[in-house]
C-alpha cells in the first residue's frame, strides 16, 4: 500500500537533496534544521515557553519548558522530559518545538525538552550522561518548575527514544529519579541486530539504512560493546521492572521492527507496554505535522495516551 500523497511529495523532495553522509557536518545540521522547520508548519500556542541553561558537573545544557494552554486549574502539573531525535548527530530544541507544543497541550502536561550534546564532537556515552543528569535536575527542581514529582515521564523520538529508554534503565539501577512512564517514538534500541525492516524500508523512505550506518559511526567508537544496554537497551536483563511504556512505530521505517521487538521483550519480561504502529507513515513523521494531516492526528493521539497515563494510571513503585 503506498504512503499518503503528502508523504510521497516529501519523499520526492528529499530525493533531490544529497544524502546527509555526503555533506559536511555543518551542512547536514542546517539541512535537518531547515527541513524540520518547514515540515512542522505553524507552531501551536501554549501558556508559556521558558528557556533556561542548567549547570551540570559535565557542563551546561539548554532546556526548554512548555506549559500547556489546555490544562486543569492546578498549581502543579505532570511532566514529560523529552529527548529529540536526529541520530545523536542532528536536531536541537528548535527542530522539535512544534511537536513539544502539541504534546504539551494534548497531554495537559509540562514538556521539558533537553538539548543534550551531540556526536561526533561528543560520542557515546556523553548523550546518555547528559540525558540522565538533565532528568535528575528536573526532578530535584520539580517544586520550582511546578511539577508533580510522582508524575514525571521520559520520552523521545528515534535517538531520543533510545535515550529515554536508557534513562529509564539508569534510573531503575540507581533507584532514582522516579519515572512514571515512557513514551518511545520509533526508538533505536538495538545496535547488534539487522532487522528485516532495514531491508524492507532501508531506501526511499526518508530515513535510510545508509543514514543509520553513518549515525552509528558518528556516535559510537568502533571498540564499543554493542550489547551495552546503555547503547542497546533491548539487551537489558530485567526489562520487566521498568516503568510502563508506550512504543510508537511507523510502517515504512527501518527502525519499525526493533521498536516492536523491544515492546515484545518488555511484555515477555512481565512489564506493562502498549504499541501503536502508524500505517503508511515514515520515520520522522512527528516532525511533519504542518504538511501531513495524518501526522498531526497521530501526535494528538500520542498526547492523549500521555495524558491518560499521567492523570489516570495508578503507578506501583
Amino acid at each position: 500500500m503506498p504512503v499518503f500523497d503528502s508523504i510521497q511529495w516529501l519523499l520526492r523532495s528529499q530525493q533531490a537533496k544529497p544524502p546527509l553522509y555526503n555533506l559536511s557536518l555543518d551542512d547536514a545540521r542546517k539541512q535537518c534544521n531547515s527541513g524540520s522547520t518547514m515540515m512542522a508548519g505553524e507552531r501551536e500556542s501554549v501558556a508559556s515557553v521558558i528557556d533556561r541553561v542548567i549547570e551540570l558537573d559535565t557542563g551546561r545544557i539548554n532546556l526548554r519548558s512548555y506549559y500547556p494552554a489546555f490544562a486543569p486549574d492546578a498549581e502543579v502539573l505532570p511532566a514529560l522530559v523529552f529527548y529529540h531525535g536526529g541520530g545523536f548527530v542532528l536536531g536541537n530544541l528548535d527542530t522539535h518545538d512544534a511537536f513539544c507544543r502539541i504534546l504539551s497541550n494534548r497531554g495537559e502536561c509540562v514538556v521539558v525538552s533537553v538539548d543534550y550534546r551531540l556526536a561526533p564532537e561528543h560520542k557515546f556515552p556523553v548523550a546518555t550522561d547528559d540525558a540522565y543528569l538533565a532528568l535528575t535536575w528536573v526532578y530535584e527542581h520539580a517544586d520550582e518548575l511546578g511539577l508533580m514529582k510522582d508524575r514525571i515521564a521520559v520520552g523521545g523520538d528515534s535517538a531520543g527514544g533510545n535515550l529515554a529508554a536508557v534513562i529509564a534503565i539508569r534510573a531503575q539501577e540507581k533507584d532514582a529519579p522516579s519515572i512514571a512512564y515512557q513514551l518511545l517514538i520509533y526508538p533505536t534500541v538495538d545496535s547488534t541486530t539487522p532487522y528485516p525492516s532495514y531491508k524492507e524500508n532501508g531506501d526511499g523512505f526518508f530515513l535510510t539504512a545508509a543514514d543509520m550506518k553513518w549515525f552509528q559511526e558518528q556516535y559510537v567508537e568502533e571498540k564499543t560493546d554493542k550489547f551495552n544496554p546503555y547503547l542497546s537497551p533491548i539487551h537489558f536483563k530485567n526489562l520487566g521492572v521498568l516503568p510502563s511504556a508506550h512504543v510508537v512505530t511507523a510502517e515504512f521505517d527501518p527502525l519499525r521492527d526493533e521498536g516492536e521487538a523491544y515492546a515484545e521483550r518488555i511484555k515477555e519480561a512481565g512489564g506493562k507496554v502498549s504499541v501503536k504502529r502508524y500505517d503508511r507513515m515514515v520515520h520522522g513523521f512527528i516532525s511533519m505535522t504542518g504538511v501531513v494531516p495524518e501526522a498531526y492526528a497521530a501526535v494528538e493521539e500520542m498526547g492523549e495516551v500521555l495524558r491518560k497515563a499521567l492523570y489516570e494510571e495508578t503507578f506501583v513503585k
